[in-house]
Formats: structure tokens, C-alpha cells, sequence
């Protein structure tokens, strides 16, 4: 009686052991994921270059690696959780500026009373020793405020103090107005608008020694269809003693966990400046170049092609390479850990394959009589390898119902008679048919879907 029941597409599930040993592996990398997370370990770089030497007439090739280095700075940091209320934080920083060197450490110690609301005491050694306070609450829903304060220290006979309060409003999902207040009777009011990605901020700054308008806006751009792999920035500042600033750059993803950025900034008051930002997980290593101490034609087209050298460069010598080992190296490590599954899989195709030998020439027999679909050859793996082909001609045809084939628009690997044959790897599937005694050939991916027969994939001449 099962042998005269039709068959159907049905996707294997996995069995008690598959479902325990992706469990365990999921457990380890949550584990994982939360000692990282725990300690939360930063790191930045920063590099101040001067190229402004790169435009004079008389340059020359080697002058480009002695270009002077006005600044050089490194910081870690690194949490250490005290209570299950309670974390410490220290940041270490190491400042090379104009062949002055210093130091400096910081420690702080946050605590939050509730989700919405913390206070966190700090200390500053080295250059300039400081005392610092700050603190945040969440007032309602909406209304939200912080403080901070500092005590600081920059030479032995002097000791000053600044401190500051911001109110924030969250005016609708995506919109929030601040204003902040300073000691120094400075007012900063700013207001953020997100939506679907998009990000502009608006910010004005009124001071005894400031007036600041500026005006930022990033947008992301749909790349291989993420709308996250590419973000388009601009901006536009104007100070009432520096004069105006324009920017203008974008930030690529290179990998999951790598990002380039470059931001371009054209100002009367400090010249033709690149910011480079390269951040690897939480690691990230900021270059700004000095191209020109004014705006001039020359210094706009090396701050422009400069990062887009810069990227082909990392793309093409490092990223491309380097994915495409990863691939291979997880591919093999996958198929290492699932051979055995993979075998069992193996040994479970054949075995169903067997069972529906007596239902495959039944189901042939018929379509034979009435001239419908009869699937002459079919082939499933990587085409270009041999040993990497299954014959599923059986399998294929059991499925034809009333002279039709219809696949979905899925991977094949879990279909009854299928199996993995080479893992990680893309595969396609061929099928060689005849329909009204009339040849037909069709090849698709592994995750296209499958509907013959089909007038276009009548072979010419048959």
C-alpha cells in the first residue's frame, strides 16, 4: 500500500542528537559572548599627520615616509563588574604630542540605582589629575536630564572647575531635543531626527567665546541589498570667529566586524583635513591627514582619491583574501565536525532511494503511456567535480504528479533522496526530461525554485 501512495517533498528535521549538539553550541557561544561582554574591552588609536609637504613642487617619492607626525595617541580601557549594580572602569592613555609625551590614567565607578538611573565618581592621574562626577536619569517617559562635574588640576598652582547639565525630550519615536547648559555660561540646544536609518542632527551653541551652527546629516545607500554596508555623511558648520566648515565622506563595511570610514572637512580656519576611521570589533584606529593649511583646488582631489585608494587597497590585498580564507578554513571546520551526520545522511538517501525504485517505474510506465514528464537524467552537487554529483533521477521523478515538477524555492539538501555532498560549497541541480516525447534541459541553483515542464527549456532541434 505505501508503494502506491504518491510522494511528496518533505524536508528532513534534525533528530534528538542534532538538536542537543546545536544547543550546546549555541550555550557556548552565548557564554562566550558574555565573558567579552563583561569586561568590555576598547581600544583606540589615534594619528595626527602633517602631508601638507605632499603638494610643493619639489616633492619626492621618499619625502612620503618622512611625513611628520604631529600627534600619536593609544587607549585601552577595559570594565571590571563589581556587583550585579555596580562596574568599574579603567582607561589607560598614552599621548605623543609635538615630542611631548604623556600619560594618563582614569578609573570611574558607576552605579546604577535603577535601569534608567546611575552615578559615576572618577579619578584622572597623570597630566592634569582630575576629579569628575557624572550621572543620568530618565525623569518620565519623554523628559530625560544629566549632569557632570570636574574638578582639574593642570599645573601644581592652579585648580579649576567646569560643570554642566543637559534636559533631553524624546518629542516623538524618533526625534529628540536637548539643550545643555555650562558653567562658563555656554547653551548648546540639539535636536536628532532617525528615521528608517536616516540621521540628522541640528545643533546650536551660544557662549561668551562661541556661536556655533551646525548642521549633519548620514544616510545609508543599498548595497547587494543591505541598507547597512554603506552610510553617506555630510555636514555643514558655521562658527562666528572660525568661519564656515564643510565635510563630506561615507563609511563601508568591510567585513561583519570591520568599517571604514572617511570624512573630508574643507574650513578657512584649519585648512583641507581627512579623517580616516578604520574600527575592528571594539578596536579602532583614527587617522587625520593635513593636506593643506587653506582650501586650494590640489588638496580637495588628494583628500578625495586618497581614501578611495586606501580602500581598494585594504579590499583587494587584505579583505578579499582574508574572507576568502576564513570561508574555506570554517567550510572545512564544518565539514569536519558534521561528517559524521553527513555520512548518516548519506546512508539515509540510498536507503529511501531503494524504497522507491518499485514506485519510480510505476510512476515512468505511466508517463511513458500518455507521453507526459519523464525525467531521463538528473544531477545534484557541484558540476565541474565528478565526485561531487549525486544521481537523483529517482528521487526527481517520484515527485512528478499528473506530469507536473514542482520544487521550492529552497536548498534541495533536505529532500528526500538528496544529500550533501560537498558542504559550504554552492550547488546546482540539472535535469535532463521528456515531455511529449520532446527533450528538455534545465539547470537552476541550489535555492531556485523548479516548475516543468517548461517550453523554454525545450532542447533545439529535438
Amino acid at each position: 500500500e505505501g508503494l502506491e501512495s504518491e510522494w511528496s517533498v518533505a524536508l528532513r528535521g534534525m533528530n534528538q542528537n542534532e538538536i542537543r549538539e546545536a544547543y550546546d553550541r549555541i550555550e557556548r557561544q552565548k557564554r562566550e559572548e558574555e565573558e567579552e561582554r563583561a569586561t568590555n574591552p576598547v581600544s583606540a588609536t589615534s594619528i595626527e599627520v602633517d602631508a601638507s609637504s605632499l603638494l610643493h613642487s619639489d616633492y619626492e617619492i621618499r619625502d612620503f615616509l618622512n611625513l611628520p607626525i604631529n600627534s600619536f595617541t593609544i587607549s585601552q580601557s577595559v570594565d571590571a563588574p563589581l556587583t550585579d549594580h555596580t562596574k568599574a572602569s579603567i582607561v589607560c592613555t598614552a599621548i605623543n604630542n609635538d615630542s611631548l609625551a604623556t600619560g594618563v590614567m582614569r578609573s570611574t565607578v558607576r552605579h546604577s540605582f535603577t535601569p534608567t538611573c546611575w552615578l559615576e565618581p572618577g579619578i584622572t592621574l597623570g597630566h592634569s589629575p582630575m576629579l569628575s562626577i557624572r550621572g543620568f536619569s530618565r525623569l518620565t517617559n519623554f523628559l530625560f536630564c544629566s549632569v557632570h562635574g570636574e574638578l582639574i588640576q593642570p599645573n601644581p598652582e592652579i585648580i579649576s572647575y567646569d560643570a554642566g547639565a543637559t534636559v533631553g525630550c524624546n518629542l516623538t519615536d524618533g526625534t529628540v531635543l536637548k539643550t545643555e547648559f555650562m558653567l562658563d555660561k555656554t547653551v548648546k540646544t540639539s535636536i536628532s531626527r532617525a528615521v528608517f536609518n536616516c540621521k540628522l542632527d541640528v545643533s546650536y551653541t551660544l557662549g561668551l567665546e562661541t556661536q556655533r551652527l551646525s548642521v549633519q546629516l548620514l544616510r545609508p545607500i543599498m548595497v547587494g541589498g543591505k541598507t547597512n554596508d554603506m552610510f553617506v555623511e555630510c555636514s555643514v558648520n558655521y562658527d562666528v570667529f572660525d568661519g564656515p566648515e564643510i565635510g563630506y565622506g561615507c563609511s563601508k563595511a568591510l567585513t561583519d566586524f570591520s568599517r571604514l570610514g572617511a570624512v573630508l572637512k574643507l574650513s578657512l580656519f584649519s585648512g583641507v583635513k581627512l579623517h580616516l576611521v578604520l574600527t575592528r570589533g571594539r578596536h579602532s584606529y583614527t587617522f587625520d591627514i593635513l593636506f593643506s593649511d587653506v582650501v586650494e583646488p590640489i588638496a580637495v582631489l588628494y583628500g578625495t582619491s586618497f581614501p578611495i585608494f586606501v580602500y581598494s587597497a585594504l579590499h583587494w590585498l587584505v579583505i578579499k583574501p582574508y574572507l576568502r580564507k576564513k570561508r574555506e578554513e570554517d567550510t572545512a571546520a564544518k565539514a569536519e565536525e558534521l561528517s559524521a551526520w553527513l555520512e548518516s545522511q548519506r546512508e539515509e538517501a540510498r536507503g529511501a532511494i531503494a524504497l522507491m525504485k518499485e514506485s519510480y517505474h510505476k510512476i515512468v510506465n505511466s508517463e511513458q503511456g500518455k507521453g507526459g514528464l519523464v525525467v531521463m537524467q538528473a544531477w545534484y552537487g557541484v558540476f565541474g567535480s565528478a565526485n561531487k554529483l549525486i544521481d537523483v533521477t529517482i528521487p526527481l521523478q517520484c515527485l512528478v504528479h499528473q506530469s507536473r515538477l514542482i520544487l521550492p524555492d529552497q536548498t534541495k539538501v533536505g529532500m528526500v533522496g538528496f544529500y550533501d555532498m560537498s558542504y559550504g560549497e554552492q550547488k546546482k541541480l540539472s535535469v535532463k526530461y521528456s515531455f511529449r516525447n520532446v527533450m528538455h534541459e534545465v539547470i537552476i541553483n541550489d535555492e531556485e525554485a523548479l516548475r516543468i515542464p517548461r517550453q523554454s527549456h525545450k532542447i533545439a532541434g529535438s
